[in-house]
C-alpha cells in the first residue's frame, strides 16, 4: 500500500443544469491479486466518503457514503447498475463514451478521464465527466 496524492475533477450536467466539483486528498494506491485499487476518503461540507476506484481493463468506482454508488465504465459495452435510494432501488445503465486511462504502477502514478451518461428506462438521468490524476 503505497501513499498517493489524488486530485479529482467532476462535471454533472442534470436537467439542463452542471454542477463542478474539486477534491484534492490524500489516499493509498494498492495492488491485491494482479488488479490495482486507489482509494480515497472524499471530503464534501461535513460528510466523508469512502471511494475506490478499481483500475484494470473496465474500471470500477464504489462509492461507500449515504447512498452506495457501484459503477463500471467499460467503453466496449453498456453496464447496469443498481442505485439505492431512500425510495427503493433505481436500476440505471452506464454508457461510457470516453475512457482514457495511464497507470504507471512502479511510481504510483496516473490520470484517467471518463465520459458517460445514467440512464434509466431510456431516459437520460445525467451526463457526466470525470479527470483523476494520483501521484506520489
Amino acid at each position: 500500500m503505497t501513499p498517493v496524492r489524488v486530485h479529482l475533477t467532476s462535471t454533472i450536467q442534470q436537467d439542463g443544469q452542471s454542477e463542478r466539483f474539486d477534491f484534492a486528498e490524500k489516499g493509498t494506491f494498492v495492488e491485491l491479486n494482479g488488479k490495482y485499487y486507489l482509494r480515497y476518503i472524499e471530503h464534501q461540507g461535513n460528510q466523508a466518503t469512502p471511494v475506490q476506484f478499481r483500475l484494470d481493463d473496465q474500471v470500477h468506482l464504489h462509492r461507500a457514503g449515504d447512498v452506495q454508488t457501484r459503477l463500471n465504465f467499460d467503453s466496449m459495452a453498456p453496464t447496469d447498475t443498481r442505485y439505492r435510494t431512500d425510495y427503493g432501488i433505481i436500476r440505471l445503465m452506464v454508457k461510457t463514451a470516453r475512457l482514457d486511462k495511464k497507470i504507471d504502477p512502479a511510481i504510483p502514478a496516473g490520470r484517467m478521464i471518463v465520459e458517460y451518461t445514467l440512464s434509466t428506462k431510456e431516459q437520460i438521468v445525467g451526463t457526466y465527466y470525470l479527470q483523476l490524476q494520483f501521484t506520489v
